[in-house]
């Protein structure tokens, strides 16, 4: 794992936490605020996309990799709401010779349930030293 975590200025605006990544792995954590709601008064669709997105791009990255998405899908299965504690959980499920394909789950931290699932697909490159 890297010691050195990079600075994601948008995952800072949104209010997302990266609490560790590299090594094909990564967590992010944010709680749901008002600015993060849709119409219906639950959590937007495009929250949980990036950060779904935050914790894949930091597992994807680390002191000897970096790592350029090429494709990401994504399954909403419970909404959630105002105050909600939302955890990402990104790990590689498979490391191919150029790509990495990851497993992405999101949970609720009060119940643990799972709200959304993804998978991506990042093309691996040596990091320029």
């Amino acid at each position: 794992m890297s010691t050195q975590q990079p600075v994601d200025r948008y995952a800072q605006f949104l209010g997302i936490e990266v609490t560790g990544h590299g090594g094909g792995r990564a967590v992010s954590t944010v709680t749901v605020t008002e600015d993060h709601l849709n119409p219906h008064d639950t959590t937007h669709g495009a929250f949980v996309f990036a950060l779904v997105g935050t914790a894949v791009a930091a597992a994807a990255n680390d002191d000897e990799h970096t790592g350029v998405a090429s494709a990401i899908h994504i399954d909403y299965l419970r909404p959630t709401r105002l105050g909600d504690a939302l955890t990402a959980e990104a790990v590689v499920g498979e490391r191919l010779p150029k790509e990495d394909l990851f497993v992405i789950r999101v949970t609720r931290d009060a119940d643990g349930d799972v709200v959304a699932r993804a998978t991506a697909r990042f093309t691996r490159r040596v990091r320029a030293r």
